[in-house]
C-alpha cells in the first residue's frame, strides 16, 4: 500500500519560517474557469511549532506552500497563496486562496477604457504579477462604473467577456479564448485507479453514441450579442408575439457551448455553429 505524504510551508509572522509534514486532511479546489483557488488544511488543534501553539505564528495574509505525494514517488506542489483566515476549531482549519487573495485588497478607480487591453490593465495594477495573454484577444470598449477591488472588476470583464478563459497558473495571470488550448508550462495530470484515485464513476460511452448540439456565441464590440444554434433538428423553437425565438435543445442531445469573437455578423456566427461540430 502507498503512504502519503505531505510538506506545508508557511512564512509566518515576522518572516518566520514554519513547516511540517502531517496533516488531518487537505482539500485544493482549482479549475482554469475559476480566477480564485482555494485550499483548505486542517491540522491538530494543539499542534505546536517551537514550544507554542501554532496559531501564535500564523494568521491572514501569511504565504503559504502545500506539497503532497506519496513516498514512493516524491511530492508535488499543488498550491501556493495566502492563508485567508485560520479557524480555531478541532481540528484547526486554516482556509487559504492563490494570488486573487492579494487582488481583493487592491482597490482599482472608476474609469471609461477605450480598446481595453487585459494585460496593461493587470500590469497597471496587479501589484508586479507576472502576465502572459494571448496575442489574439480583442475587447472593446469597458466601462468601469464605481470605484471597487481589483478582483470584482476581474469579475465584471469576465462576465462581459465570457469567451475568455483567465486564471492563475504557476503564479502567472493568463488569458485567452475559450476556443483555444493554452499549453505553455503546463503538465499533464496523469490519474491512476491504482495510485491516485479513490473511486471514479466514469461511465463508458461509444463516440457514435452521442448526440452533439452547439451554440455559437460572438459578443461584438458594442457589446451586442450574436447567437447560433445547430443542427436544427436538435432544438424545439418557439416565437413570442415579438417573433423572439427560444431555442430549447431536445433531451437525445447533448449541448457544447463555443465563443466565436472572430464572427462579426449572424450568418458567420451561423457558420461557425455548424462547422464547430
Amino acid at each position: 500500500m502507498l503512504n502519503l505524504i505531505c510538506y506545508i510551508e508557511i512564512i509566518g509572522k515576522d518572516n518566520k519560517k514554519i513547516s511540517f509534514d502531517y496533516a488531518n486532511s487537505i482539500e485544493v479546489k482549482t479549475s482554469c474557469k475559476n480566477l480564485t483557488d482555494t485550499a483548505v488544511v486542517k491540522v491538530p488543534r494543539k499542534m505546536q511549532w517551537r514550544g507554542k501553539p501554532l496559531t501564535d505564528f500564523i494568521g491572514a495574509g501569511n504565504k503559504i506552500s502545500i506539497q503532497t505525494g506519496y513516498e514512493e514517488y516524491g511530492l508535488e506542489t499543488i498550491f501556493k497563496g495566502y492563508i485567508k483566515g485560520v479557524e480555531n476549531n478541532i481540528p484547526l482549519t486554516i482556509n487559504c486562496e492563490n494570488e486573487m487573495y492579494d487582488f481583493k485588497k487592491i482597490t482599482v478607480p472608476a474609469e471609461k477604457i477605450k480598446k481595453f487591453n487585459l494585460k496593461d490593465y493587470i500590469q497597471k495594477y496587479g501589484n508586479g504579477v507576472n502576465v502572459e495573454i494571448a496575442e489574439n484577444l480583442s475587447f472593446g470598449d469597458l466601462d468601469i462604473a464605481e470605484e471597487m477591488t481589483l478582483a470584482q472588476a476581474l469579475d465584471r470583464i469576465m462576465q462581459t467577456y465570457p469567451y475568455v478563459s483567465a486564471y492563475f497558473q504557476d503564479g502567472i495571470f493568463k488569458a485567452h479564448l475559450n476556443t483555444e488550448r493554452w499549453t505553455k508550462a503546463s503538465k499533464p495530470v496523469v490519474f491512476d485507479p491504482e495510485r491516485n484515485m479513490v473511486g471514479d464513476s466514469l461511465k463508458y460511452t461509444l463516440a457514435e453514441d452521442v448526440k452533439i448540439c452547439m451554440k455559437a456565441v460572438s459578443i461584438r464590440r458594442d457589446n451586442t450579442q450574436l447567437t447560433a444554434y445547430a443542427p436544427a433538428n436538435a432544438y424545439n423553437v418557439k416565437a413570442d408575439k415579438d417573433g423572439k425565438k427560444t431555442y430549447t435543445k431536445k433531451e437525445s442531445y447533448e449541448q457544447r457551448q463555443e465563443f466565436c469573437p472572430q464572427c462579426g455578423t449572424q450568418a458567420e456566427v451561423a457558420q461557425a455553429a455548424r462547422q464547430i461540430r
